[in-house]
């Protein structure tokens, strides 16, 4: 077996694909697809989904991105040291 990590095409699961070459798969297999249409993803394009709801409950990408954004939230916010005796409370880096 090759070092790839393989996934299933989302139009026929059949298919097994190395993930590197998803992209290019999924364009050609969605133009013989006659199924009901999928939901693109937006936070993975390989990602085509019947419900979207559902998936990003369990899709790394949306998690990934929500946990980054959490982390800037957490960076804009931050609260100034407090001063004592008029001079900055700092600790050198």
């Amino acid at each position: 077996m090759s070092n790839y990590e393989f996934g299933i095409c989302p139009y026929n699961p059949d298919h097994r694909i190395m993930l590197f070459r998803m992209p290019k798969h999924i364009v050609k297999c969605e133009k013989n697809y006659r199924g009901p249409p999928l939901k693109i993803c937006k936070y993975n394009a390989t990602h085509r989904v019947l419900d979207m709801e559902e998936h990003l409950k369990e899709c790394s990408y949306y998690l990934r991105s929500i946990d980054n954004q959490n982390v800037q939230i957490a960076l804009t916010t931050r609260i100034p040291p407090i001063q004592e005796n008029g001079y900055d409370v700092s600790t050198p880096l």
